[in-house]
């Protein structure tokens, strides 16, 4: 129990330390880059990064007990995150535009840091789900490492090919 709370805790400890830097960054920043493809592969190996630690979360939790992904609704799962993510998506858009957090996201930068860390770990807990629902039989490991590699490549073509974001 206590490997699992230092290993987990771990990981908080390097998302707090990666928004830390982040949004200091974004209020310091005195590193400028102007080449576009460049500032797009920071961003895909930083998005990379945070994603591995979202499947470091799910690796600490599926080998603290046994029967993770086992139970049948496993194989359905990815319907229901799908739901999850829609739902939260336009809630954050309800509240980025209906209330105050606008304001909020604007004067304290890190907030929407905590909200794409919500998505990311959303989107990957989807494509962990699709990928189950391709091969049950896969061990958590190698499910674990298709995700990562299907999600930063997602990631990363998402970054290529819209040069906006």
């Amino acid at each position: 129990m206590k490997k699992y709370t230092l290993k987990q805790s771990f990981n908080i400890l390097v998302l707090f330390l990666f928004t830390f830097i982040a949004n200091y960054h974004f209020q310091h920043g005195k590193i400028r880059i102007e080449n576009v493809v460049i500032k797009q592969l920071i961003f895909a190996i930083a998005i990379s990064i945070l994603l591995f630690v979202c499947n470091q979360f799910i690796y600490n939790y599926a080998k603290k007990g046994e029967g993770f992904m086992e139970h049948k609704v496993w194989n359905k799962m990815f319907i229901v995150i799908f739901i999850w993510l829609v739902i939260s998506f336009f809630l954050f858009i309800f509240l980025f535009f209906a209330t105050t957090l606008q304001n909020l996201i604007a004067s304290h930068k890190w907030i929407l840091f905590i909200a794409a860390y919500y998505f990311l770990f959303l989107i990957n807990l989807f494509v962990l789900s699709l990928v189950h629902t391709v091969d049950a039989s896969m061990k958590i490991e190698k499910k674990l490492f298709i995700t990562w590699a299907s999600s930063s490549l997602f990631a990363a073509l998402i970054l290529f090919f819209f040069p906006s974001f």
